[in-house]
């Protein structure tokens, strides 16, 4: 018989791998390309102890980042760890009812992104001196172009029922002639990165198949919930969408004004891109700064 079963529970994009840990640190979902990463076939984790795939200094670093895992939405980070002991990877944990979830990408630009924070406060420094909402959501998308490296950039604000308004827009010099009209930002918040997702989604490339997350065929676990994973990969439908308007690559920022999804950050790229999950980090830092700034504005504007 089969050590496991069907895919189920979404996938990932193959720019990671995922490996779902039970409360006991026993595997108890992995990615069909876990093995690549961790040097052996990716159905032979299921049902191995953490101490069996990583190094013990990594083992310690997740442990002790799991603990500052703040609700259950909440989402951590670790760049540049040894998970094997050699090559360097960049790592997200969240939980998943009680299963811990961890990803991991081989870290890129590992350490270039170190001033991302500076950077962040000066855009945000600047956008806060602009006066009047036009100029100011224009020079948002153009920071956003500017940090990301894609060619178009939409910031659209939620309006009743499915329509959206955009608010400011970005775009490369010949970047109209090469894509067509793409989904908007509030099609990709709810067809791509699903209601209520607040973390950043990213399709690094329309044109590759997702990766299928493998479970043990004899006992079924509860239900893996991806709704927080960054490696998360979006509906068939949703990508040929994108592909068929000529992106190869695009990012989803939601921006959460007063508790409220007030709108999006929309992000396309003609080629295939992965930003390095720090820079991913400046992004969503640069989407939360720039939601605070949006409810002043609208604060003041009540008063």
């Amino acid at each position: 018989m089969s050590k496991t079963g069907p895919a189920s529970d979404g996938a990932i994009q193959p720019i990671g791998f995922l490996v779902a840990l039970a409360p006991d640190w026993r595997v108890s979902r992995v990615s069909a390309n876990a093995g690549d990463y961790l040097g052996k076939p990716s159905a032979d984790l299921l049902g191995l102890s953490i101490t069996s795939l990583f190094a013990n200094e990594a083992v310690h670093s997740l442990r002790n980042r799991l603990a500052l895992l703040r609700s259950p939405d909440s989402v951590e980070r670790l760049f540049g760890v040894a998970l094997t002991g050699g090559r360097l990877f960049d790592v997200a944990l969240h939980m998943s009812g009680n299963s811990v979830v961890i990803e991991a990408e081989p870290s890129r630009d590992h350490g270039h992104d170190h001033d991302s924070t500076g950077t962040v406060r000066g855009m945000i420094a600047q956008l806060a001196s602009i006066d009047g909402l036009p100029a100011f959501f224009a020079a948002a998308a153009r920071q956003m172009r500017a940090l990301t490296g894609f060619d178009r950039v939409v910031i659209e604000r939620h309006g009743p029922g499915a329509r959206a308004k955009p608010e400011g827009e970005a775009v490369r010099s010949g970047a109209r002639a090469a894509m067509r009209t793409p989904p908007s930002a509030s099609d990709l918040a709810l067809g791509l990165a699903g209601e209520g997702r607040t973390i950043l989604t990213l399709i690094a490339d329309t044109g590759v198949d997702p990766v299928a997350i493998l479970a043990p065929a004899r006992a079924r676990p509860d239900r893996l919930d991806l709704g927080n994973a960054m490696l998360l990969a979006a509906p068939a439908a949703g990508v040929s969408a994108l592909r068929d308007a000529g992106v190869g690559a695009a990012i989803f920022l939601p921006l959460v004004v007063a508790g409220r999804q007030w709108g999006g950050i929309a992000c396309y790229h003609h080629a295939p891109s992965c930003p390095s999950v720090e820079r991913r980090n400046a992004l969503e830092w640069f989407a939360m700064m720039l939601a605070m700034q949006i409810e002043i504005r609208e604060l003041r504007a009540r008063l």
